[in-house]
């Protein structure tokens, strides 16, 4: 297995508060998916012209947004408002820029897409940490079946016996 070189910076102080280290970690795994997506997206924004008039130029700013959201987010370990919002402004740029190049237009639909793609990253990175954070409260919790007015049952459910041993299913 072929191990990259890993290079740590140190962040200002300004930076240090809103990302979770206080360095930031460039290996190639982190920046890999970043740089190819933004080749991708000058390529196929700048470069090739798919325009609104194509049939899944919407398809492809929401895969692009949400998974640029998301490569964002995993870079710079920053909190998932912030990658919203740096990737949803580069949404905005690259729609102006497009807006100043010759035989290319702004659209305002690509933004709504742009927008829908990074949303749709971030409801599902919060509904992983809910559940997960949900899981953790549901192990520290104690399942008090007196306290709610409940008792355990004495069978066992797969075997049909009873814990005595005695061999007799249960009745239901």
């Amino acid at each position: 297995m072929v191990k990259f070189p890993s290079f740590r910076l140190k962040l200002p102080a300004v930076l240090q508060d809103r990302i979770d280290r206080r360095y930031l970690d460039i290996s190639f795994s982190r920046v890999a998916p970043l740089a190819v997506l933004v080749i991708f997206g000058v390529l196929v924004g700048l470069v090739f012209n798919t325009g609104v008039g194509h049939p899944y130029d919407k398809v492809i700013h929401i895969g692009f947004f949400a998974l640029l959201t998301l490569a964002i987010h995993a870079l710079f370990c920053c909190r998932l408002r912030m990658s919203a919002v740096v990737a949803f402004s580069m949404g905005i740029a690259g729609e102006i820029v497009q807006g100043l190049l010759p035989h290319h237009e702004m659209s305002l639909p690509d933004t709504v897409a742009n927008g829908v793609g990074v949303a749709l990253i971030v409801a599902l990175i919060a509904l992983i940490r809910s559940e997960k954070t949900q899981a953790v409260q549901d192990e520290q919790e104690e399942l008090n079946l007196d306290k709610i007015g409940l008792e355990p049952v004495r069978t066992r459910y797969f075997s049909g016996q009873s814990p005595d041993g005695s061999g007799s299913p249960s009745e239901k």
